[in-house]
């Protein structure tokens, strides 16, 4: 539920896409900002051939190298993905295991333990083919955290109650901490290592809070632990899944066709969202450096961008194993489920978001259900207060679950407020005026409660033009603060001409630029909702 979710799990490296992770990118075309604007002193037609001219450049000399690398990266993990699918699914035929799947009380039995073992086997080696050449001394590491990670679900046992579950958190949460901070902060490959790791604590505090509230009826075997923590499709990029969604999936039961079809589509998307990560961004950065704000917009674009690449690289893989999502029906009814298969985020309405809300469980689908189930829920149970607490807890959570990075406390941090300040006011606006201009998405007109609904009145009503036009606004607002914030997740600043050296050094210098507006507007929205209400 944050901005960087590409690090929650997704830590990959990005430099074997062509994306130095704190350097410049040369392509023999492009170095940062750090050259003169082409386009300031030339006429319009000669800018025009020149803006054209730049953008072949990004063709021939970025975009096609990206494709290449990025081809000779996925392919071996897909393999292994379909491998382990058609081995899981020749065991369960000669086995003759029941049509409905595998129950999870029967998890734990002889008979299945072959699907476990193909499962660890086959994620263990697509964590080879992704973290490269160290494999003795980073695979064991993970091994090493993984035995530590069973040996704390024991307390569960010990222990039974949502108690044991929360210091099974604690402690998973301070380990990460005490690895980055005494162990491998000095380590380049550390970054990578804790995106693997994220996903496995994700999974194992899911599983403690489960296992205390029955919902897992019975503590996995060593040999199921390991084939939940490890199942291909979900240990290198992530996404978060459940104990009990692995179970059920198993022996993938879907038909071949449709998920050719959904994979062919997700790796097209994944190859689109490189392209404009590594290239397409900073020649429109390039063109757009004329207006601050239009920099900043094309240049967080980039960062949003890398997090779809990872995205679709991750639904790829989920459906490739025949693996479903929490939250998702097998027999799912919405149409971009049934065409891309498992969603890991929704780019559409991140990029025209209807609300900051929206924004935020568009960005990670599976981490907003998991920090509403496992986070969010249990602070609402201990009775906070206002819900903002309850909300601002479940951001710092999933702050720390990124390590240390002062950037992305400092965004989530703001996020958290300005997404609950706009949700707030939205809320009491709908009420206010009975239209449909809260957070979320009206319902329709057959099941819409305000009596002011665009759709219910038609385009010929004043007050439908007017709900439009405000929800508008709302839009607008909430892809200011998209690029306003996601310009800190950037790894080189930007260097416009006349700008301070010195400031060049922080993001911070982004902001004044732009007059601190996002955090006038929303703090003004939180400000304005107290004294409407």
């Amino acid at each position: 539920m944050d901005y960087s979710y590409y690090d929650e799990g997704y830590d990959i490296d990005y430099t074997e896409f062509g994306e130095d992770a704190g350097d410049d990118i040369d392509y023999g075309f492009y170095s940062g900002h750090k050259q003169d604007n082409l386009y300031s002193d030339a006429k319009p037609e000669a800018r025009d051939f020149l803006v054209m001219d730049r953008l072949l450049q990004n063709i021939e000399a970025c975009v096609q190298p990206s494709l290449l690398q990025v081809a000779k990266y996925v392919t071996p993990m897909l393999g292994l993905c379909l491998v382990g699918r058609l081995l899981c699914l020749l065991y369960a035929r000669k086995r003759r295991l029941p049509p409905a799947g595998v129950s999870q009380r029967d998890a734990n039995s002889i008979i299945v333990a072959p699907l476990h073992l193909i499962h660890a086997t086959t994620g263990l080696i697509l964590l080879y083919a992704t973290l490269g050449q160290r494999l003795g001394e980073r695979v064991g590491l993970l091994l090493i955290l993984s035995a530590l990670g069973y040996l704390m679900l024991q307390l569960v046992r010990v222990y039974s109650g949502r108690r044991a579950a929360t210091s099974i958190a604690v402690l998973t949460v301070g380990s990460q901490f005490l690895y980055e901070l005494a162990i491998w902060r000095q380590r380049s490959d550390w970054p990578q290592l804790r995106g693997v790791q994220m996903v496995v604590n994700m999974k194992l505090i899911s599983l403690g809070f489960d296992l205390a509230s029955g919902q897992v009826p019975r503590m996995p075997g060593p040999l199921a632990y390991l084939g939940y923590i490890y199942s291909p499709a979900t240990c290198a990029l992530g996404p978060w899944i459940s104990y009990g969604r692995y179970v059920e999936c198993l022996v993938a039961r879907g038909k071949w066709l449709t998920t050719l079809r959904q994979l062919v589509l997700n790796m097209l998307l994944c190859l689109l969202a490189v392209a404009v990560s590594n290239c397409l961004a900073h020649a429109l950065g390039e063109i757009a450096s004329g207006s601050h704000l239009l920099l900043m917009y094309t240049e967080a674009l980039g960062v949003r961008s890398s997090h779809y690449f990872v995205s679709f690289m991750a639904q790829a893989l989920l459906v490739s194993s025949g693996q479903t999502l929490d939250g998702e029906s097998k027999d799912s009814k919405e149409l971009d489920e049934r065409i891309l298969g498992p969603l890991v985020a929704r780019p559409w309405q991140i990029e025209w978001p209807r609300s900051l809300s929206v924004l935020v469980r568009s960005w990670n689908i599976p981490m907003h259900e998991w920090l509403k189930h496992y986070i969010y829920g249990g602070f609402k149970e201990h009775n906070l207060g206002h819900t903002f607490w309850a909300v601002l807890c479940t951001y710092v959570v999933s702050s720390l679950l990124h390590g240390m990075d002062l950037r992305i406390y400092m965004v989530l941090l703001f996020l958290a407020i300005f997404a609950e300040s706009e949700r707030l006011l939205r809320r009491h606006l709908a009420k206010l005026f009975d239209a449909c201009l809260a957070a979320g998405q009206c319902k329709g007109p057959d099941h819409c409660c305000f009596s002011r609904c665009p759709r219910r009145r038609g385009w010929t009503n004043s007050w439908g033009w007017l709900v439009r036009l405000t929800n508008l606004i709302f839009t607008l607002v909430a892809m200011f603060h998209l690029a306003y914030l996601g310009i800190v997740l950037l790894n080189e600043t930007l260097n416009l001409e006349g700008s301070p050296a010195g400031e060049l050094e922080s993001f911070v210098w982004h902001w004044s630029e732009a007059g601190y507006l996002s955090h006038y507007v929303g703090f003004g929205m939180f400000l304005l909702y107290l004294f409407i209400s």
